[in-house]
Parts: C-alpha cells; sequence; structure tokens
C-alpha cells in the first residue's frame, strides 16, 4: 500500500478510501508529496537565475506569483485530500436485495374507492327527506305541478338530467308510483338524491 501512494501521489491522483481507511498508503502518498513540494525560495533563486540570464522584472514577478500559488496549493491537507476528485465519476452500485427463506405474506393494495354520481340509467335512493316524501314534478322547476310522491328510502331509476331551473338540479326519475322531476338536493346542499349502484 505505501508504494501504491507514492505513485498515486507522483501521478497527483488521490484515492479517498485508500487514504481514510489505510496507514501505510496515507503514510506514502504524504512523503512523495512533501518529496515533490517545491520551496518558495528555490522559485525565488530560479527567477533571479533568469533574470541574469537576460529575463525582465516582470518574468521574476510572474515566476514568485505562480510558484507562489503552486506551493501554496500543493500544501497537504487530509480533509481536502480525502474529498474526491472532480473530474472522476462516481458511480453507484446496486447492492443485491436478498431474498428471504420464507416468503412472506404482502398485504393487498387497498383498491381505490368508486366514486358515485348520478347519471341517465342509474340509481339514486331518495334520503334526507325527514320522513316526508319527495316530490316528483311534471316538469322541472318549482311552478310545475307535482305528479307523484318518492318515499323516503325508496329507490329510483333516472331517466333525463340533469336541468337547471329554479335554482335547483332537477333528474326525471321512476319510482314505484310513477315517473317525476325530483330536485336532487336542497338550497341548503341536503342531498335528496343519493346515488347508488
Amino acid at each position: 500500500m505505501y508504494e501504491r501512494g507514492v505513485a498515486d501521489a507522483e501521478r497527483g491522483e488521490l484515492h479517498p478510501f485508500y487514504y481514510q481507511h489505510y496507514y501505510h498508503y496515507r503514510r506514502g502518498y504524504d512523503q512523495a508529496r512533501r518529496r515533490m513540494r517545491r520551496p518558495i525560495w528555490s522559485a525565488l533563486a530560479d527567477g533571479r537565475r533568469m533574470a541574469l540570464l537576460g529575463g525582465t522584472t516582470l518574468t521574476i514577478a510572474l515566476i514568485v506569483v505562480v510558484s507562489g500559488i503552486w506551493y501554496n496549493s500543493q500544501e497537504t491537507d487530509p480533509a481536502i485530500l480525502a474529498m474526491p476528485a472532480t473530474d472522476t465519476a462516481v458511480t453507484a452500485t446496486a447492492r443485491p436485495t436478498r431474498t428471504p427463506l420464507f416468503p412472506t405474506a404482502t398485504p393487498d393494495a387497498t383498491p381505490e374507492p368508486v366514486v358515485l354520481t348520478l347519471r341517465v340509467d342509474g340509481f339514486a335512493q331518495v334520503a334526507n327527506t325527514e320522513g316526508r316524501a319527495l316530490r316528483g314534478r311534471a316538469a322541472p322547476g318549482l311552478k310545475a305541478p307535482v305528479r307523484v310522491a318518492f318515499a323516503e328510502g325508496e329507490r329510483v331509476r333516472i331517466l333525463e338530467g340533469p336541468v337547471l331551473a329554479d335554482q335547483y338540479i332537477w333528474w326525471r326519475v321512476e319510482g314505484r308510483e310513477g315517473t317525476g322531476w325530483a330536485a336532487q338536493q336542497s338550497l341548503e346542499g341536503v342531498v335528496w338524491l343519493i346515488p347508488v349502484e
């Protein structure tokens, strides 16, 4: 592991898992990085040599600045080194799922509740009339004459509708006593015709 740490340091590639978990890898990596580090005074000396060889003052300043940045970026911080490199793609592998030895019973999915609505050729039940009969009229509207009375709890078949008249929704329904237009609900929202299967 020591040699792998040295090799990774020379290539500039850190393996975060090995660095965190293997002492010899970390030791080899850190020692190789320290050997590769270039002190700032050697960069200054190189800059002076270039100036003597015909370089300009601007070249010296650039070398000093770049060398300082390079030197500072080479500091070994284990917290930074342990972070994965941004250019390497981290792929997640799915762990295999274990199949139980004895199959467990899975609960059945609860079915969605069926929402019933009033519709032609459907059925409804007369309700919430406080014991009184629901009036079936000759036409939709409060001024039409009453033709038939539907008892509370009676099951009726819907023949036509809906029709809006006098602020009520009307359905033409057929019961035991005959047919007539009955209001679906009161103005206060009390439902008189409840859809059934």
